[in-house]
């Protein structure tokens, strides 16, 4: 059975870009809720990590 991602904040070292998003499913749209690159300045060495609880919050409150 698929078990959906929990929420991740993803941030560039780079330019400082910072998302957090989170998955509705295990279906992970490149760009939406997954990155490989940073939209903003294009760095492909991004960082990712389980969001906090902080995160979360501010995330759902900008739907």
């Amino acid at each position: 059975m698929p078990i959906k991602p929990p929420p991740t904040t993803w941030h560039c070292p780079k330019c400082q870009w910072r998302k957090t998003v989170s998955p509705k499913s295990d279906a992970l749209q490149a760009g939406v809720e997954w990155f490989d690159h940073c939209p903003q300045c294009g760095c492909r060495e991004l960082e990712s990590r389980e969001a906090t609880a902080l995160e979360r919050i501010a995330a759902s409150l900008k739907l």
